[in-house]
């Protein structure tokens, strides 16, 4: 009887410790993570995506791209005010449009190259989960009988 408790407190025991997957929806000011309907800050999903070294890769990539997305951003408001002040001057336009457009488009390249890592850091984590058991269940018979042992 005391084998059957012990083996039934261990099964319990091992189907609570796998870790939450996160999950990430496109909100109004970004994307808001979550994990087991619990909303994540960026400091705490920051500190969770440290804790896998693939996951940490893709994630350290995706704010470097951010950060030049927002560099390119900027560039690009300053040449639609460019374009803007020569259209009310009644100077050239061609200079400006044309850097409005490139900067555009680059700052959409470099932005979806960002979200896309973001992705990969969050499915390498979740994949990861189900690799971090570091022992599991397997039945057994010996000479003693049948059961279940760990292996590590």
């Amino acid at each position: 009887m005391k084998t059957f408790v012990v083996t039934g407190a261990l099964i319990l025991f091992t189907s609570g410790l796998a870790a939450q997957e996160i999950t990430s929806f496109s909100g109004f000011w970004g994307t808001e993570f979550y994990q087991d309907k619990e909303k994540l800050s960026w400091k705490e999903i920051n500190e969770i995506m440290t804790q896998n070294q693939d996951a940490e890769i893709y994630w350290q990539k995706s704010k470097k791209q951010m950060l030049a997305t927002l560099a390119v951003g900027t560039v690009n408001l300053g040449s639609a005010i460019w374009f803007v002040v020569n259209e009310m001057d009644d100077k050239p336009v061609t200079a400006p449009l044309v850097a409005f457009a490139g900067t555009g488009l680059i700052g959409s390249i470099i932005y979806y190259s960002a979200s896309k890592n973001k992705k990969k850091a969050i499915l390498e984590y979740n994949d990861s989960l189900g690799k971090k058991v570091s022992f599991h269940l397997v039945p057994t018979s010996n000479e003693n009988g049948v059961g279940l042992a760990l292996k590590f």
